[in-house]
């Protein structure tokens, strides 16, 4: 039974994509969404430039609303959550929490030329515990 779907989002075409199949699955399974944004920020980095909460709630804004964007999301419970770090770990400490399902896009916003699939993506498809599903 799929009661927890983790979408992983950059806001990116292939989110949006992952985002709707996730929609369509979890309308089947009576499932809900947690919408989830990493901010990649280097450790070292965090401590001597921190984000201000407007900035995080402008990302937030800005990723969630283009993941969403023109998606009809009712009647499913959609969570959302923003956190900082790298992003593939992130994604895979998430998952562990009680997710029965990942979906997620193939690449992101830094696709690498050539490549079938998104590095965050690899790492998170080759490590996941929990099934996942990679949507183009």
């Amino acid at each position: 039974m799929v009661k927890k779907i983790l979408v992983p989002t950059d806001g990116s075409e292939y989110s949006r994509r992952a985002m709707a199949t996730a929609i369509q699955y979890a309308k089947v399974l009576n499932s809900e969404i947690e919408l989830f944004h990493v901010i990649s920020e280097h450790p070292a980095l965090k401590e001597y430039f921190p984000l201000s909460e407007e900035q995080v709630t402008g990302i937030e804004n800005k990723v969630f609303g283009a993941t969403l964007e023109g998606l009809e999301t009712e009647p499913i419970q959609i969570s959302k959550k923003i956190v900082t770090g790298y992003p593939a770990i992130k994604i895979l400490n998430e998952a562990a929490q009680g997710v029965d399902l990942v979906i997620m896009g193939s690449r992101g916003h830094r696709p690498i030329k050539g490549a079938l699939l998104g590095s965050v993506t690899l790492r998170v498809i080759s490590a996941a515990t929990c099934p996942d599903m990679v949507v183009k």
